[in-house]
């Protein structure tokens, strides 16, 4: 995934430089040769086996626990000058039986890449990880991003944040449990098997869709894609009254008993609990 990711972006060295992994250096290191070289290794290679062959008391069993996933990388900008390019990878926990937990893979480009090279590049990006990723659910879209900073940044664009709707405040920390709960609505919308099977299908899902700009697009192993018009929009409740982002309200309507549901735990820093809520679903009330 990560060589796909570089060669859309065509990565020249500058644009993702420094790292930061939970099994090389828990601080954050330059992009060396011998950096990328390790972490290509640590992506590539499994370390262990499954955790219910280990011994419950090694240290590396109660480590992987306690933490809640196995392998994590996250490569970034340099931390006093973000390029907006950023990879995020975290493996679930090697359990024997299926379980809830899911692995999770978020990448991110700043949004002069979607100016310079329009929405289809990103689209191709999007549709390559979703050839070689067995997913429950993804998404691309407009979104916001918190390397570090996201409480003090947060309640400083309350106000735009409110404004324009299709921008989105990633969960990033609380979705390897997801199961075949759908992260919010947004331009892409990808959905596995188990998440197309529980709404009725691919043709049930087109027919409950009337939006001109909304697709139905079927992938292969039983998935689908769901886009919301040629390209993201932010949205502009000044300009749009009184329902903008119609496409993006409707799927949400659709999709409600799927979406994860807004919990107190939720609530953003300086953020009311009513204010978090009328945000997680402002296409739905």
């Amino acid at each position: 995934m990560l060589d796909i990711y570089l060669r859309h972006i065509g990565d020249d060295g500058n644009k993702l430089t420094t790292g930061q992994s939970s099994d090389i250096n828990e601080a954050p290191f330059p992009l060396t040769a011998s950096a990328w070289a390790t972490i290509h290794k640590h992506l590539e290679t499994p370390r262990f086996g499954f955790l219910d062959d280990m011994d419950e008391d090694s240290t590396w069993f109660r480590i992987l626990t306690k933490r809640g996933f196995d392998t994590g990388i996250l490569l970034t900008g340099d931390t006093f000058d973000p390029s907006g390019y950023e990879f995020r990878y975290r493996a679930r926990l090697p359990w024997c039986e299926i379980s809830s937990e899911h692995s999770i893979l978020s990448v991110s480009v700043p949004i002069r890449f979607l100016t310079d090279h329009g929405a289809d590049k990103l689209r191709d990006l999007a549709l390559e990880f979703a050839e070689h990723l067995p997913f429950t659910t993804g998404h691309a879209g407009l979104s916001l991003s918190f390397t570090w900073g996201r409480s003090r940044i947060l309640p400083i664009i309350k106000n735009e944040l409110n404004r324009h709707p299709g921008w989105d405040v990633p969960n990033t920390g609380a979705t390897m449990d997801l199961g075949n709960q759908i992260d919010g609505i947004h331009w892409l919308n990808f959905l596995g098997p188990s998440v197309l099977e529980a709404v009725g299908g691919a043709q049930t899902l087109r027919s409950r869709l009337s939006n001109p700009d909304t697709t139905v697009q079927e992938l292969t192993e039983g998935r689908a894609l769901v886009s919301l018009g040629a390209a993201p929009l932010a949205g502009d409740t000044k300009l749009d009254e009184p329902n903008p982002l119609l496409a993006y309200r409707e799927l949400a309507q659709v999709l409600e008993p799927w979406l994860q549901p807004f919990r107190p735990f939720n609530t953003w820093s300086d953020f009311t609990e009513e204010e978090t809520r009328r945000w997680w679903r402002r296409f739905l009330d």
